[in-house]
């Protein structure tokens, strides 16, 4: 390739290498490659000019140039992965200022080069799409900005000034590159820091060694090699290895989660020690993080309430725009004076202003670990006058442990509990992993049970068989009210003494009481000082439901101060006390994260899903619902 060096210092270099020779994905394919190369820093390609702009460590400089005399103009490189971050950014500017040099220059250019006669008909011609857009809304009945924008170009060109309509064009046609770069930019902000993927990652071979690939090279099935301090790229199964996951930014809990083979994990979470090899199940754009990102770049479709009211106030100055050129009109009698009315079109920075601070408070949002799905969301939630509350996972840990184990018959308690760990293993539900959990530092090893397939019964319990037998747990409700199991005589006394404020889950074998497992619920840090932050804004009701017992409802309700509270609740009883809530004029907000939070979620005017809630709880399109998803536990 011929190229010029323009500027030449120290660890930086500029190349011009002629204008339109790239076109923006050889620009991107250019600047991966320079990126690659061993010592480079950065590297930029701008393809209105043809200029490269590289910063490199002194040593490289040699390797550098190497690469540009290889470079074949006829065959230049392909992007081989997706742009970063400050790649698209970069791509929007060099976009943004190639549109308005361009717009500029063909200006300059009929202006100096083409006789007037041109001029006019080039005019003409381009004044044709902005009358006809502005007839299509006069036929609709709708007298809005594009009818103001045709009325202008209409008088200018009636009264002989070609030059006049041309310059509004003008201006129409910058101003338009201009809201498009301001919200291009907008939403790649946004999307910053979202998620965090490495470039390069390494792949196992047939041979078992490992072999350098780009990120847009990994496909669903491939065994890669994670090292410790990776950002994970992918979602996949671990085959072989262990090592410590820093899964905060999909759960919002800072503790390491161990990993071993037969584990999951995610993209964008972190291998903070040990040494992994990973199946991939979703390859990158396909992974969880990769849905929320994708929510993002969507979200300028999910207008808030506020958006519209701007474009209808841009809108609503039109007829006054009219009133005034007609007045001065009159007034004056001369209708060159009265087009400066016409001229002065206000829309703009009204339309452009009101997205870009509804965007910038769903950044803000993001910054403090808030996922907003879209704009008009954010008015929901300021519109809400009650909030009722999942009572576990969601005012108490997300992890709640298991304080007491009770054993009933001849069996012992770590029979119990490996039993119930053995069913409990297949659901996400913090109170079935804190049992998992006991069981695991008790050493019981409970997966190796053979049972037959489960069935889960949503807020009541779970059904299987182990060994050929029937084995059910749940709750009380479960147990003693659907299935029959006979209730020991003093069960309740017995549970009040020993937990008087642990929720409590029973075990049956063969419609038997094998066993009482209870589990200690705290309270989450934090919960004491949001709920009195959310009284203070004027919240009139807080109510907490759950299927839990009464008696540790109504202690967990004492302690936060909440005087409404029900226990025992079904899931359909979630939702109608929702619905009741909205049938007395209440904006309602509901805060869950199981899979019994769904109806109730489903129903709200607004709803928070944690971000270690189950994934039915978080997964929200298919419910017609205001969401804000993924607030950490930690916060």
């Amino acid at each position: 390739m011929l190229y010029e060096i323009v500027q030449d210092i120290p660890g930086r270099l500029r190349l011009r290498c002629g204008r339109s020779l790239f076109d923006k994905e050889e620009a991107l394919g250019v600047a991966q490659e320079l990126d690659a190369l061993d010592g480079v820093r950065e590297a930029a390609v701008h393809p209105a000019n043809g200029s490269i702009l590289i910063v490199f460590e002194p040593k490289a400089r040699s390797r550098v140039l190497s690469y540009m005399d290889a470079l074949d103009v006829l065959h230049l490189p392909q992007p081989q992965e997706e742009p970063t971050t400050a790649q698209a950014l970069e791509m929007q500017d060099n976009e943004f200022e190639t549109r308005v040099v361009g717009l500029v220059l063909r200006k300059l250019a009929k202006r100096l080069l083409l006789p007037a006669p041109v001029r006019i008909a080039l005019t003409i011609v381009r004044s044709v799409p902005f009358i006809l857009k502005g007839l299509s809304c006069l036929i609709r009945g709708q007298l809005k900005v594009e009818v103001l924008d045709a009325a202008a170009l209409i008088a200018a060109m009636g009264r002989g000034a070609f030059g006049d309509a041309g310059t509004v064009m003008f201006l129409l046609e910058l101003s338009d590159i201009m809201c498009d770069h301001v919200e291009a930019r907008a939403k790649l902000s946004l999307q910053e820091g979202l998620v965090t993927r490495s470039e390069t990652v390494w792949l196992v071979q047939d041979d078992g060694t490992d072999a350098k690939i780009g990120i847009s090279q990994v496909k669903q099935g491939q065994l890669l090699h994670m090292h410790a301090g990776t950002v994970l790229p992918i979602d996949g199964e671990v085959v072989a290895g262990d090592g410590m996951i820093d899964e905060a930014s999909m759960t919002g809990e800072s503790r390491l989660v161990h990993k071993e083979a037969g584990s999951t994990i995610f993209a964008g979470t972190a291998l903070e020690d040990g040494d992994l090899k990973v199946r991939v199940i979703a390859p990158p754009g396909k992974a969880r993080i990769d849905s929320i990102v994708r929510m993002v770049e969507q979200s300028s479709m999910l207008k808030a309430s506020v958006q519209s009211r701007a474009e209808r106030l841009a809108d609503g100055l039109v007829p006054y725009s009219f009133l005034a050129f007609f007045g001065i009109w009159a007034i004056s009698g001369s209708i060159a004076k009265a087009m400066v009315v016409l001229m002065v079109d206000y829309s703009c920075a009204i339309k452009v202003s009101t997205p870009i601070a509804v965007m910038s408070a769903m950044q803000e949002a993001m910054e403090a670990g808030v996922v907003v799905k879209g704009g008009k969301y954010l008015e929901a939630l300021a519109a809400t006058d009650a909030i009722v509350f999942d009572k576990t996972g969601t005012l108490t840990q997300a992890s709640p442990a298991v304080e007491h184990v009770i054993s009933f018959g001849d069996v012992d308690e770590d029979t119990v509990l490996r039993y119930a760990a053995c069913v409990e293993e297949h659901f996400p539900h913090s109170l079935a992993r804190a049992i998992v959990r006991a069981a695991k530092e008790r050493g019981l090893h409970h997966e190796q049970e053979l049972h037959a397939k489960v069935n889960y019964v949503v807020a009541h319990g779970i059904s299987t068989t182990i060994g050929g037998v029937e084995a059910d747990i749940g709750s009380a409700h479960f147990l003693f009210e659907d299935l029959g199991v006979e209730k020991p005589e003093g069960l309740d006394e017995r549970i009040e003494r020993e937990a008087p404020t642990a929720s409590v889950i029973y075990l049956a074998w063969d419609k038997r009481l094998m066993g009482a497992i209870c589990i200690a619920d705290p309270i989450r840090r934090g919960v004491k000082q949001t709920l009195a932050r959310l009284r203070a804004q004027g919240i009139s009701q807080m109510v907490m439901l759950t299927g839990d017992a009464e008696t540790a409802a109504r202690a967990i309700a004492k302690e936060l101060g909440l005087y409404a509270f029900h226990a025992q609740v079904l899931p359909e009883d979630k939702s109608r006390y929702v619905k009741e809530l909205q049938g007395q004029g209440h904006t309602v907000m509901m805060v869950g994260d199981g899979i019994n939070d769904s109806p109730a979620l489903a129903q709200a005017d607004v709803s928070v899903a944690l971000s270690d809630a189950s994934d039915i709880a978080r997964q929200w399109p298919m419910y017609p619902c205001s969401t804000i998803r993924s607030i950490p536990s930690s916060r």
